[in-house]
């Protein structure tokens, strides 16, 4: 018994120590590579790669909410043969050091983009791709900066104002608010000590593998897999904090500006997603001057490693640089 014990300690660390629950995030591990930016009074460690020549036009990558990079990589790669690919963590997500509450702001998350275009791609203008909550970050974007983009394709970007996610949000998001510690934490706004970003972050992987996501599938009940290396709980509770919910009401608006962008915009929905065609002809496109929908049959929200050519397909087939 004394021998198990024994083994049983030295085989197992502290839940909160690096590396136990969750991998390592940049500023934890000096292997991983990042960038260092100045966002919001704070020097920030932001885990970064880029894919192809940097001599290709830039196209910068937005990936959605409880996820980080990892999951898009075969997008980046293939897009690398024609286009500079940046991709990152956004802070506080994914491999990226985790920030504080008053650092997260809508305007911080627009400042950080920029803060990676000073460094990739200065005195050029940038293709944005971005999914999900991505989707909406590169539209407010382009709202706010339309002479740095060069194009703008969205796959199944969230709700572009808060009253269409008011209207939208029971048939987006399988919700119950009795259905656990970290659903109260994260709609309700108790907060948690920062010590607990392991420990939380482990949590919100379980949003991924619960039936809250269900109506973003054609098969709500075996998803596809989604491999991603880190979620960043607490960002995810800041940033609902700041875009609102179903209660008080959603308050923002990503689209203010956005007809001053004259280019076609591409958006991309599956035949299943609560987020999909439909919804994006309904509530997306007539946002923009100019812009086109296109279904992917029998794909849901993480089309890309569902239906992977087809993606590549119609996304290539729009950019300039094919």
């Amino acid at each position: 018994m004394y021998a198990f014990c024994t083994l049983f300690i030295l085989g197992c660390e502290r839940m909160d120590d690096v590396g136990v629950l969750v991998p390592p995030t940049v500023d934890q591990d000096p292997h991983l590579p990042g960038l260092s930016i100045h966002i919001a009074g704070h020097q920030r460690l932001i885990h970064l790669i880029t894919f192809g020549r940097s001599d290709n036009p830039p196209l910068f990558f937005l990936h959605g909410s409880y996820t980080d990079m990892y999951p898009y990589e075969n997008l980046c790669e293939s897009l690398s043969d024609n286009y500079f690919v940046v991709v990152w963590d956004q802070r506080g997500c994914g491999l990226s050091e985790r920030i504080t509450e008053a650092e997260f702001t809508l305007e911080t998350a627009v400042e950080e983009i920029d803060a990676v275009k000073e460094v990739y791609a200065p005195h050029r203008k940038i293709t944005l791709l971005g999914h999900s909550w991505g989707g909406g970050l590169a539209t407010l974007y382009t709202s706010k900066n339309p002479e740095n983009v060069e194009q703008l394709v969205l796959i199944e970007p969230m709700p572009l104002i808060g009253f269409d996610m008011q209207k939208l949000f029971k048939t987006i998001v399988n919700f119950r608010y009795d259905n656990g510690s970290w659903n109260n934490m994260a709609r309700h706004g108790l907060a948690l000590r920062p010590q607990t970003h392991e420990q939380l972050d482990y949590q919100a992987l379980m949003i991924l593998r619960s039936t809250m996501t269900a109506n973003y599938h054609c098969d709500g009940n075996n998803p596809p897999t989604w491999q991603v290396h880190r979620v960043g709980g607490f960002i995810e509770y800041v940033r609902n904090k700041r875009l609102g919910n179903p209660i008080s009401g959603f308050k923002y608006d990503f689209t203010d500006g956005i007809k001053n962008f004259s280019d076609t915009v591409l958006i991309l929905g599956g035949s299943c997603s609560s987020l999909g065609a439909h919804m994006q002809r309904t509530y997306s496109q007539p946002h923009f001057r100019c812009a086109k929908v296109i279904e992917i049959q029998d794909a849901g929200h993480r089309m890309n490693v569902e239906k992977f050519e087809e993606v590549m397909h119609a996304i290539k087939a729009f950019l300039k640089a094919y």
